[in-house]
């Protein structure tokens, strides 16, 4: 099942501003134009204010002006660096005994447009070790992964779950006092985040954390693995869920978003694709070599505590049907087998079938039934995948349940 998908719109923030003397503007209370205004012309300085020294700030900024002119050429793109306040150019009044008026308009993303992702690096999953988590949408996803956003991940975390750093680095930005979430536009602006600023000058996101739930600060050194928040729904979103990217600005100030391979439980890097069910392995750890969870291939009684995964049963009613549940770690076409038989006897039940490619999970109900011999008794159902054990499940079969 699908879950939750969203979009993160928190890039190339616009300031507009006519200025007739010493003014400031800030943008999202990040970044801001400063106008140093004499009776010749006018200085034009930008400054993050936010920033700590490793900070990276594009600036992309032009002027419309009357009876003046420019130091430089515009449109001018830039690069900030740091929190210091930075002259960028000058507007010098052409004829000072006539009106003379401004307007500055600029678009600003963090990051350095020049910065150039390491290909050997690999991901650490971004969640705590324990945690076994779905990727709810993957690259490219239709939902809301197109665009500048198109190599973003959504991992289905729940409410509170705990975000680890999946790459070294320092944190450059964060955000924590939205408490309002939805799957509708006006949330787009909402979402509580973590930016961390990497060694070759790209940056991971972490978007949609729970109401005051980031647990770093601007200028912190964090590893990966290190906690730094804790899961939520703000901003557009329609569920809990981590989105997490990679990203450096184009000289465009847009956001381009970066592939990058994980270590998962299959391999020490991989393209990690929507449906998987992951989970945190060691370095040094053997990888998993199944096709399915394990441990929560269950034998249920019923549809409806199998929707909920709240069956472990071991106990069933002779006459009533039976449903194994298989939750797959790749969607993908599988052959599944499940033998049934019966401890000590000769019977044995045989039920094959395939998967569809977009399966995360699949289930068989099972009619047992046998004229030759009664049914009560011990039954070893064998689970296999692609001719490959997976598990065998002991359950009983009574007259009463």
């Amino acid at each position: 099942m699908r879950f939750v998908f969203f979009i993160l719109f928190l890039v190339c923030p616009i300031g507009f501003l006519v200025a007739k003397e010493h003014s400031e503007f800030c943008s999202m209370e990040r970044l801001c134009v400063i106008y140093i205004q004499d009776k010749t012309g006018v200085d034009i300085y930008f400054q993050n204010k936010i920033a700590i020294d490793e900070t990276y700030t594009t600036v992309s900024v032009n002027a419309t002006s009357t009876n003046m002119r420019s130091s430089r050429k515009l449109p001018l793109v830039t690069v900030l660096k740091g929190p210091k306040r930075k002259k960028l150019f000058r507007l010098n009044v052409n004829k000072p005994n006539k009106r003379w008026v401004y307007q500055i308009k600029y678009k600003w993303i963090l990051g350095n447009y020049s910065a150039f992702h390491d290909p050997k690096v690999v991901y650490e999953l971004p969640f705590e070790k324990g945690l076994k988590v779905r990727v709810y949408q993957g690259y490219k996803g239709t939902k809301s992964h197109q665009g500048d956003n198109r190599y973003s991940i959504d991992f289905g975390l729940k409410e509170g779950d705990l975000i680890t750093a999946a790459r070294d680095g320092v944190v450059i930005d964060t955000e924590q006092k939205n408490n309002e979430g939805g799957f509708e536009i006006k949330y787009i602006h909402s979402a509580n985040y973590i930016k961390i600023l990497h060694d070759d000058g790209t940056i991971g996101q972490y978007a949609h954390l729970r109401y005051m739930g980031v647990l770093v600060k601007r200028g912190q050194r964090v590893t990966a693995g290190t906690p730094i928040g804790y899961a939520g729904s703000t901003g557009f979103s329609d569920g809990p869920h981590l989105h997490f990217e990679v990203y450096k600005p184009t000289r465009s100030l847009r956001k381009q978003t970066i592939p990058t391979q994980f270590r998962t439980e299959f391999t020490d890097a991989e393209v990690v694709t929507e449906g998987e069910l992951l989970w945190r392995r060691d370095s040094n750890s053997p990888v998993v070599k199944l096709q399915s969870d394990i441990d929560e291939i269950q034998i249920c009684e019923s549809v409806q505590n199998l929707e909920r995964l709240g069956c472990n049963g071991t106990s069933f009613a002779t006459g009533s049907p039976i449903y194994f549940y298989i939750p797959l770690l790749k969607p993908s076409r599988y052959k599944i087998q499940i033998s049934v038989r019966k401890n000590g006897t000769s019977i044995l039940k045989l039920y094959n079938w395939e998967t569809n490619p977009d399966w995360w999970d699949t289930y068989l109900d099972v009619q047992l039934e046998d004229p030759s011999e009664p049914l009560e008794g011990d039954w070893t159902a064998t689970v296999s995948i692609d001719g490959v054990v997976q598990k065998e499940v002991e359950f009983q079969l009574t007259s009463v349940k």
